[in-house]
């Protein structure tokens, strides 16, 4: 793959890509630079709203009906739900990896094998969550392992 940047005087940015087919890298390469322009919505305690981009979430986590995104730093409540963050986000690297849990692929520093098929995930930020046996093969597939 070629990369060119042009320097210029234009009042907006613009990014073109040229190819001769939409295969997986360019696809990636588009969910990568659209993923800048999106957002999480999250609260504070005193119901400000807080802006996240996608990739500061390590993971989210349903508790007690609620869901919460974990950052490298801080919890956050959010009001969408562990279905619609998976569907919204699946592009930019977000997986289902238990019935109560959505991880960020690109959060994970590390993975280890566990007893009886789960699999432990040490996040950037050093906490670990375990992926289910059901969610599994699903999490291998989108590692391409």
């Amino acid at each position: 793959m070629k990369i060119t940047v042009e320097h210029t005087d234009a009042p907006e940015n613009e990014v073109v890509l040229r190819c001769r087919e939409l295969d997986e890298e360019m696809l990636h390469i588009l969910s990568l630079l659209k993923s800048g322009l999106q957002t999480l919505c999250a609260w504070t305690e005193d119901r400000e709203m807080v802006l996240l981009q996608p990739g500061e979430v390590l993971y989210a986590e349903s508790v007690d009906e609620r869901t919460w995104l974990y950052c490298a730093e801080a919890v956050w409540p959010t009001a969408l739900s562990l279905s619609e963050l998976e569907a919204r986000y699946e592009p930019l690297g977000f997986c289902r990896i238990s019935r109560s849990m959505v991880v960020n692929l690109h959060g994970i520093r590390q993975l280890k094998s566990c007893p009886g098929s789960r699999i432990e995930a040490t996040m950037r930020n050093g906490e670990k969550v375990v992926i289910s046996r059901r969610y599994g093969p699903l999490l291998r597939a989108r590692l391409g392992m």
